[in-house]
């Protein structure tokens, strides 16, 4: 069953274009923009809310971290990009979102309104989260995110030692934890790695789990399946009581949502849904929040995402929430997970690291300014 929007104002009925305003540079903004470019659209105007004038690709992380892939061939820059697909950028964050006036007010003062709103998965910023569970966090871990400040901070990690023997721990993030942990070993081989896994142990002792362990243990890095309760200078401390001896602390889970989005009634009540620690908005098979359909919040990679916003501008069917499109590589791998990229086997890992990167520089060449179909 396909979802039709709710008609608002239009061009044929009011004489002005339709507002659609993407706050946070997604894959998924940055595909919609793509998709303009393409076949502009005459019946809305299109914003771009971003704090950065470049964007890093998650999936492109572990490349620039192992040394695989230079940033500057991988990051892409939004006001050329903005400027090309027909989208004003804004260079700020936002402050307020007022949804009865459906406005946003950006923390410069400017004033937004917007019929449409999508929310990317990016304006997840808030690390106060991560300090109350882990005190010490603010003044001495290295978060993940954002990813453009971690990597303009990574260059000063390199030079901390000249040989690498650096004693490094990575703090969680599921599969994104390991794939950092093993990107970092790659790179400084002779540093000390340890992956502390958030207290998650694999559910069943299938191959996918073995292959993985074999990897992490093959590539001499520790894992800890416990999780961190502090930092402080030179030292984690778990919750087992043990204090693990680390230089440079790397935060990979997720912030928490900021406060402006804790503030505008988006999130689940905390009285509602006690046992969530990090809220976030409920959303339809559209991807559109629940009893807010003019406000999207699609995955990073939802290419769904271009289509429903362009349809709800036109009074269409909507479609539901799309993968990533031409990602079919990582599905052939992904019944054997990431172990697969840094297996104990140099040749094989070597070819497909290099087959992931040609796939990812194609795909994303079409989010350069200069690139046309």
């Amino acid at each position: 069953m396909q979802a039709r929007p709710a008609p608002v104002d239009s061009l044929s009925t009011t004489g002005r274009p339709q507002e659609i305003v993407l706050v946070g540079a997604s894959l998924a903004h940055l595909e919609f923009m793509a998709q303009m470019r393409a076949k502009p659209m005459t019946q809305a105007r299109v914003t771009l809310v971003s704090p950065d004038t470049h964007m890093l690709p998650e999936n492109r992380l572990a490349d620039i971290l192992s040394g695989d892939a230079e940033l500057a061939a991988c990051h892409i820059g939004l006001p050329d990009l903005a400027r090309g697909c027909g989208v004003t950028w804004e260079h700020d964050k936002v402050a307020r979102l007022d949804l009865s006036s459906q406005r946003i007010t950006l923390a410069g003062g400017r004033t937004l309104r917007f019929d449409w709103l999508s929310l990317s998965p990016r304006c997840w910023d808030d690390r106060k989260p991560l300090n109350t569970q882990m005190t010490g966090a603010l003044a001495h871990g290295l978060f993940t995110q954002p990813l453009e400040h971690f990597l303009a901070l990574w260059p000063r990690v390199m030079d901390l030692h000249p040989r690498g023997n650096l004693r490094i721990a990575v703090l969680a993030g599921g599969e994104a934890g390991a794939d950092i942990a093993f990107a970092i070993k790659h790179r400084l081989p002779q540093a000390s790695m340890t992956w502390v896994t958030g207290g998650a142990t694999p559910q069943e002792p299938g191959p996918q789990n073995g292959g993985l362990e074999a990897a992490l243990k093959a590539a001499d890095i520790t894992v800890l399946h416990d999780h961190a309760v502090g930092i402080s200078h030179g030292s984690v401390r778990l919750a087992c009581g043990a204090n693990l001896v680390c230089d440079v602390p790397i935060l990979a889970d997720n912030l928490g949502p900021p406060q402006w989005l804790r503030d505008s009634g988006l999130l689940p009540s905390p009285e509602l849904d006690p046992t969530s620690a990090e809220p976030t908005p409920a959303v339809d098979a559209w991807s559109r929040c629940t009893g807010h359909p003019q406000v999207f919040l699609a995955a990073e990679a939802d290419n769904a995402l271009g289509h429903n916003l362009s349809a709800s501008v036109r009074g269409a069917s909507l479609r539901a929430a799309a993968t990533p499109r031409g990602n079919a590589w990582r599905g052939l791998l992904q019944k054997a997970g990431v172990f697969l990229i840094w297996e104990p086997m140099p040749l094989r890992g070597a070819l497909l690291r290099w087959a992931k990167a040609a796939h990812d520089h194609r795909l994303l060449s079409r989010y350069h300014a200069g690139h046309s179909r």
